[in-house]
């Protein structure tokens, strides 16, 4: 089974909101739908809910639930550690925000995609 590290920064959900809410959403079902094939390694920006709570930003509770519905699902694992390098190490793939870890999945030639909130 191939292992996806997916990466989300917080600025996509600052400045985007809803959309990047949405998103989020989609890709995590996208994921669920192929759990027999993938593992995916859902890792957020450390401090996005720390940013998140500076901004007031509105979807909080939202997001909070979609953690949580995703911890409890099962077909991921979530990824708190703060080792990037360590964790693109481990990985197969790469998909999501602009991150170290996509120097670090390049170096290695593994593949890389950039997720696209507009899309």
């Amino acid at each position: 089974m191939k292992r996806l590290l997916y990466y989300t920064d917080v600025l996509p959900l600052l400045s985007k909101k809803e959309a990047a809410i949405d998103k989020l959403e989609r890709n995590l079902e996208i994921f669920a739908s192929n759990k027999d094939k993938i593992r995916v390694i859902w890792h957020p920006y450390e401090k996005s809910e720390e940013y998140m709570k500076l901004n007031d930003f509105e979807l909080m509770d939202k997001y909070r639930q979609i953690i949580e519905d995703y911890k409890k699902d099962g077909y991921g694992d979530f990824d708190e550690s703060g080792d990037l390098k360590a964790l693109a190490d481990s990985c197969d793939a790469y998909y999501g925000d602009y991150s170290d870890a996509v120097y670090y999945m390049q170096e290695s030639k593994k593949p890389v995609m950039i997720q696209n909130i507009d899309i």
